[in-house]
């Protein structure tokens, strides 16, 4: 009995500390229930909005990447442009200045000759001129040895007698 006795003191021990513990739940509910439903309340707009920032600024990095991403892709492909127009002009360029190089080199080739040919007609014209000068002053020099005053007047007479037959002869 006397356990009897005990475990009904405890069961009314534990039950009276229950119900304590249920008015005091009860009490806190009644007075803390806007709070708590408030709390969590803003607590979940917070994050929601949280959540819509982060949505609009990962939307908005999303666009400036894809902003970011045609821009680098439209520098890319200029830079793809003027690498290949700048190929296409430098090799006309380069084949302009070959061009012109062989024509310049033809013309110098084709000027060169001609100043040759000059010069080696030149050189002939004075060999020639010097060898015609040597061979007047030689030729002077025979006829300076074989003429005399003497031989000269013989041939004018002879000359002259020539001239008076032919003139009798005519006539």
């Amino acid at each position: 009995m006397s356990e009897e006795i005990n475990i009904a003191s405890q069961l009314k021990f534990a039950s009276q500390h229950l119900f304590n513990l249920i008015f005091f739940i009860g009490v806190l509910y009644y007075f803390l229930k806007d709070t708590i439903v408030k709390f969590f309340s803003n607590r979940s707009l917070k994050i929601s909005r949280e959540i819509q920032d982060a949505n609009t600024i990962i939307e908005t990095s999303q666009a400036s990447y894809n902003i970011t991403s045609q821009k680098v892709n439209l520098i890319d492909s200029e830079l793809t442009e003027l690498r290949n127009s700048i190929d296409s002009v430098t090799s006309r360029k380069t084949g302009e200045i070959i061009e012109n190089a062989n024509s310049v080199a033809k013309k110098i080739k084709i000027d060169t000759e001609d100043i040759i040919k000059l010069e080696s007609l030149k050189l002939q014209y004075q060999v020639e001129n010097n060898i015609l000068s040597k061979a007047l002053e030689v030729a002077q020099d025979e006829i300076s040895k074989e003429i005399t005053e003497e031989r000269d007047s013989d041939l004018i007479s002879s000359f002259l007698s020539e001239v008076k037959q032919n003139a009798i002869s005519n006539s």
